[in-house]
């Protein structure tokens, strides 16, 4: 999408611009508001500069000293404050309550999905083990695999059986009430025992352990147990974990491990790519975004001016996420890389034009380009600012931070660095800007007779009112 609007910016906007133009707009360059706030802004600025550049730096050591508890904790690991607004009030969270009560455990189970029938066998055992202590022993409501609706070792048990009539002796008969008699002869049969087969088994029984292929007996279901722990990143995680681990069985006699699939497993690979793919983005987007300042300017004054503007804007948005308890989650953490190339732009168009009128007045950068900085910056504010209705928590915060950032760095490139400019280079290189003229009028001498410096344009297309 921004090389797409970037291309019909350059291509198709020029060409739109010289045919509605026609030379009937050549001259007229009427005082626009915009011009109005950035000329009052400019002049704050330039008036202030010092009582500026201190508030900024007293605003940057709190912040400094804000992140200094900036760590892994700052990461969300309560999936739970990520669902809608309305979730325990009338959404999934109210009514998936009740149905806990109702049923006692989680319809949907963690799968584990073997290579064969017999490593699947061997899993579900070491599962039902595990199951009995912790952590798995709050977590696991049940484990059901194949041998739980068809029978294992039915020849075997067919061989007990028989066994067990033989020993029924008439004599052995009669020490047994009629009562359970009855029940011996139920459970054992006259005749040979048949064998349960998968077709004997209701569809229903067999729907989670069944494959997309039809085959069966490679699955291994666990169900959790109802309640709020499976939301809290870490106790996913050790359950996630101790799953895994149990996965592996097969590996140790030369296959391969079981394959762990479902919600937790998702959910734990989710706190781990934050972990790591989270700094790793925001470290490469700012990397980018350096290469590219210093392809602009080279490694000349302008580009640690630009680069710093970034940096505090971004030190200011990470202390106002901290101050406000705002954690980063899977969603809005990619309001940071974003935020590096974003908000730096708006630091290289007012350093640009700076430079482009010789590095004479900060102020006329200010009011040439502040507009159309603030401009941008406040379309892109309303982009994100339409995320502020969600009703999805994860999404709403991640459009607070991303207008945060757009707020912080417009700050810091169009009222801090140039209050910056101001007390390095110095009041003495700022000149007086010339009085715009008409193309038709002749350049006149400035005031008290001097000429205007040499290389300063004559006539100026600023909106601003003559002096």
């Amino acid at each position: 999408g921004m090389v797409l609007c970037w291309g019909t910016t350059f291509l198709l906007a020029p060409s739109l611009v010289a045919w509605l133009d026609r030379g009937r707009l050549a001259g007229k360059s009427p005082a626009s508001q915009t011009g109005r706030i950035t000329s009052g802004l400019a002049r704050w600025v330039t008036t202030w500069p010092r009582v500026i550049v201190l508030s900024a730096a007293v605003l940057t050591l709190v912040a400094g000293w804000q992140l200094r508890h900036l760590g892994s904790d700052q990461l969300e690991h309560n999936f739970s404050r990520l669902r809608r607004r309305d979730t325990w009030t009338s959404g999934e969270g109210y009514w998936g309550a009740k149905m806990d009560v109702l049923l006692g455990r989680y319809l949907t189970p963690t799968v584990l999905l073997a290579d064969s029938v017999p490593e699947a066998r061997a899993i579900a055992a070491r599962l039902r083990e595990a199951s009995k202590r912790p952590p798995l022993s709050e977590l696991v409501a049940s484990v059901r695999s194949l041998e739980d609706v068809i029978p294992i070792d039915q020849a075997e048990k067919a061989k007990e059986v028989e066994a067990i009539r033989r020993k029924m002796t008439p004599n052995l008969r009669k020490h047994l009430s009629p009562g359970d008699a009855d029940k011996l002869d139920r459970l054992i049969g006259p005749g040979p025992l048949p064998f349960i087969v998968e077709a004997d088994v209701p569809h229903v029984l067999t729907t989670g352990l069944r494959e997309r292929d039809g085959s069966i007996g490679r699955a291994v279901l666990v169900f959790p147990n109802p309640g709020d722990h499976l939301w809290k990143g870490e106790t996913i995680s050790r359950f996630v974990e101790t799953l895994r681990n149990v996965a592996l069985i097969p590996a140790r006699s030369g296959g391969n491990p079981a394959r762990v699939a479902g919600g937790p497993p998702l959910s734990a690979d989710i706190i781990q790519s934050m972990r790591h793919d989270g700094p790793l983005a925001s470290a490469l987007a700012f990397a980018g975004v350096m290469a590219t300042v210093i392809l602009l300017f080279r490694w000349g004054l302008a580009t640690p001016f630009v680069l710093g503007s970034l940096i505090v804007g971004v030190l200011w948005l990470l202390a106002v996420t901290m101050t406000l308890g705002i954690r980063i989650n899977f969603i809005n953490f990619i309001a940071f890389p974003i935020t590096f190339g974003i908000g730096v732009d708006y630091a290289v168009n007012v350093m640009a034009r700076y430079l482009r009128d010789g590095g004479r007045d900060i102020g006329a950068a200010i009011r040439g380009t502040g507009g159309a900085v603030a401009l941008c910056s406040i379309t892109t504010m309303l982009g994100y600012s339409s995320l502020l209705v969600a009703q999805n928590v994860g999404l709403f915060l991640f459009g607070l931070l991303a207008v945060l950032g757009e707020i912080t760095c417009l700050t810091t490139a169009v009222v801090v660095l140039p209050a910056v400019l101001l007390l390095v280079r110095g009041r003495s290189q700022e000149l007086p800007r010339p009085t715009p003229l008409e193309p038709t009028q002749l350049p006149r001498p400035a005031e008290h007779g001097e000429a205007p410096p040499a290389g300063h344009d004559v006539i100026s297309h600023d909106p601003l009112p003559p002096r």
